[in-house]
């Protein structure tokens, strides 16, 4: 069954959301990660420095990582926006009702 224009749009304003808000949360979850490591390797002098280190890049890396997808989420964001403009997926006859931009699990029967 192909997709409407409406159902499209719907699903992309759905997604895109799911999409950016798990990139925001991996990158709460990542600095939390690295804030912790830190302390880490501050309060345990012992611990393997080299070791440490190394974990610390890693994580950098990761990080560096996260911020890269935000920004390549964001893009993609506004290439999908001008495209529903085109399609006239913005304009009133084409906006979404409000039950297709619920989950599914929560539309009506």
């Amino acid at each position: 069954m192909a997709l409407t224009v409406t159902a499209a749009t719907a699903r992309f304003n759905r997604e895109m959301m799911a999409s950016e808000a798990a990139i925001a949360d991996a990158l709460v979850a990542a600095t939390s990660l690295m804030h912790t490591a830190a302390i880490a390797q501050r309060d345990f002098p012992d611990a393997p420095v080299i070791q440490s280190q190394s974990a610390l890049l890693h994580l950098n890396k990761m990080l560096a990582s996260l911020i890269e997808s935000r920004g390549e989420a964001a893009r993609v964001h506004g290439q999908l926006r001008d495209i529903g403009r085109e399609m006239g997926a913005t304009e009133i006859p084409f906006c979404p009702d409000a039950e297709a931009t619920l989950p599914l699990a929560e539309r009506a029967a």
